[in-house]
């Protein structure tokens, strides 16, 4: 197995950069048909989806699809593809940052955690979180 870093799944799916675009291609037909040979980590697709929307302005809606397929591509391979799949889910079906999600849902469900502590009042709206500020003080 071998990894990728977010620069070469940027590349693959915009295709903006024509020498690099023409190497990442050739790179993933390399491992066409060869299950769980390509890893892309949690924080790969967090950079992934922030760099669509923040420098290449994708909707929502076009994230998805990209998420979508991502993880429905045979060669690749994710630290906890359940959980990446319940955020998905959620991104799509809420308005929240995709690494809100994903954090929250590893913290809790991979690790164990009753929740994360944020200052973010937007992701403190999740299950997974919880704003600091609204927290019991805890006595020593």
């Amino acid at each position: 197995m071998i990894a990728v870093d977010t620069n070469i799944l940027v590349r693959y799916i915009t295709q903006d950069e024509p020498v690099q675009a023409s190497l990442v291609s050739k790179f993933i037909e390399k491992y066409a048909h060869k299950k769980n040979s390509i890893f892309i980590n949690n924080m790969v697709l967090c950079e992934l989806v922030w760099v669509l929307v923040r420098g290449y302005k994708y909707p929502t809606e076009d994230i998805i699809k990209v998420l979508y397929h991502i993880l429905t591509t045979e060669e690749f391979s994710f630290e906890n593809q359940r959980i990446l799949w319940e955020s998905l889910t959620d991104y799509e079906e809420n308005n929240h940052d995709f690494s809100d999600i994903l954090i929250g849902k590893t913290n809790c469900l991979e690790q164990g955690c009753k929740v994360t502590v944020t200052f973010d009042k937007s992701a403190s709206s999740l299950k997974e979180f919880e704003l600091l500020e609204k927290m019991p003080v805890l006595s020593a």
